[in-house]
């Protein structure tokens, strides 16, 4: 007896088979693509966008506390008005100077009417501690920022160097002074012996020091400390405008910020205002 076994050999994907499958995942791949593409660029512009705000954002507060500490009416800009940067005296500390003795009769004041090297102080505030005192700290009197009382000029005598043997009681000068104005709050200013600019320059937002001079800076410096990139210096601006009575100023700030996105190059702008309390 003769038996028949039909064996079923197991079968594999032709080559039509497998290409229709290529072509089928490939346009599935490509509407899947087309749907997400859009979102996921949109994310992707949106943290752009957000690093941008952040970091011009954190350069202008910067800018607005350092500016705060400003001797009042130092803030200047260039000789030729540039608003690509300005120029301001920072201070360090300061306090109110004696102009009258106690009812003991004691007490060194600080003599208008003559040139005085020392003077007490009654109250002050963040003065250099004993010791810390030297040529790079001077005193400064009743700043109006204009000729005769401009504490960039050190002819106008309304800035003195400070001697080292000064201590948070009694403020020495090197050389005896006579200060050309008094205070009308009776206030004085302890500031280094440099000035601050900021300006904006080769796509970046600087930070840099220089000697104080008594005429304004010819040109906006272009190397310092880098605050942020990425600034787009011809669209960004500092204008400062000083108020008639001398009490308050406006300096204001605009930033614009430029970097390559997802969909072309993504550009925020942030302004902001500072008040520059001018009072002596």
């Amino acid at each position: 007896m003769h038996r028949n076994f039909s064996h079923s050999m197991p079968r594999g994907f032709t080559l039509i088979e497998a290409i229709m499958v290529i072509v089928i995942t490939g346009i599935i791949g490509t509407m899947v693509a087309v749907f997400i593409r859009a979102p996921v660029e949109g994310y992707i512009d949106t943290v752009a966008r957000a690093e941008l705000t952040d970091a011009g954002d954190t350069a202008l507060r910067r800018i607005a506390r350092d500016v705060q500490s400003a001797l009042p009416n130092s803030l200047r800009t260039t000789a030729g008005g540039s608003t690509a940067c300005f120029e301001f005296l920072p201070t360090v500390g300061g306090g109110r100077y004696r102009v009258a003795q106690s009812s003991a009769a004691t007490g060194d004041i600080l003599n208008f009417a003559a040139a005085d090297n020392a003077f007490d102080v009654l109250a002050s505030t963040n003065l250099p501690p004993p010791g810390g005192y030297g040529v790079q700290h001077h005193v400064v009197i009743y700043n109006l920022g204009i000729s005769g009382a401009n504490a960039y000029n050190v002819a106008d005598r309304n800035r003195a160097a400070i001697a080292a043997a000064s201590t948070a009681a009694t403020i020495t000068l090197s050389a005896a002074n006579q200060f050309p104005f008094q205070s009308p709050g009776k206030r004085f200013h302890v500031i280094p012996d440099f000035s601050v600019v900021y300006s904006c320059a080769g796509g970046t937002l600087i930070r840099s020091t220089q000697a104080i001079a008594a005429a304004p800076l010819a040109a906006c410096p272009v190397a310092g400390t880098v605050l942020v990139g990425n600034v787009n210096c011809a669209a960004s601006s500092f204008t400062y405008v000083q108020a008639a009575a001398q009490r308050n100023g406006l300096l204001t700030m605009t930033l614009v910020l430029t970097q390559p996105g997802a969909r072309g190059a993504e550009t925020i702008q942030l302004y902001q205002e500072v008040h520059v309390d001018n009072g002596s």
